[in-house]
């Protein structure tokens, strides 16, 4: 009971700090998420419960990438690539951990959200232009890299 208690009373006060810094930098509703997220991270640094881990790193990096968007008035990069940020830092974290069997699941919606994402902001800077024609192909060999990879392991 006293470990549970601790764990709330650290929510709350997080939350609290949390709720000063958005008044401090003038964040309304769209730090919602991002609180959200971080109360969820700090439920799980004190309980190590894996069910705390994903909505926290899915919650923080989307509501940081709203932040974000709110403030660069941007095209949508920033939303995606903290969305992919986030289940990238499940992963991350959960090794960090010493999870041994570390699920590499987040790193398949990550590496996808983040990579949309970068194109959006190399987009807008006009990058793209100038790279756009060549990235199926790093698809491609970064496919055939796995595919190789695959095949070279020994069966087990």
């Amino acid at each position: 009971m006293n470990r549970q208690r601790s764990v709330i009373g650290i929510v709350l006060i997080a939350l609290g700090v949390l709720f000063l810094v958005g008044q401090r930098l003038a964040i309304g509703g769209e730090g919602v998420v991002a609180v959200i997220g971080l109360a969820f991270l700090t439920a799980y640094a004190f309980t190590r419960n894996y069910g705390f881990l994903v909505p926290g790193g899915i919650m923080s990096g989307l509501g940081i990438g709203i932040i974000y968007e709110t403030l660069l008035d941007a095209n949508g990069a920033p939303v995606l690539l903290g969305l992919g940020l986030g289940f990238i830092t499940i992963y991350v974290i959960s090794r960090l951990q010493g999870r041994m069997s570390a699920d590499w699941w987040p790193l398949i919606p990550g590496g996808i959200l983040t990579t949309v994402g970068l194109f959006l902001a190399a987009d807008r800077t006009g990058l793209l232009g100038t790279i756009g024609r060549w990235w199926p192909a790093a698809l491609i060999i970064i496919g055939v890299f796995l595919i190789y990879r695959r095949r070279s392991e020994p069966a087990a």
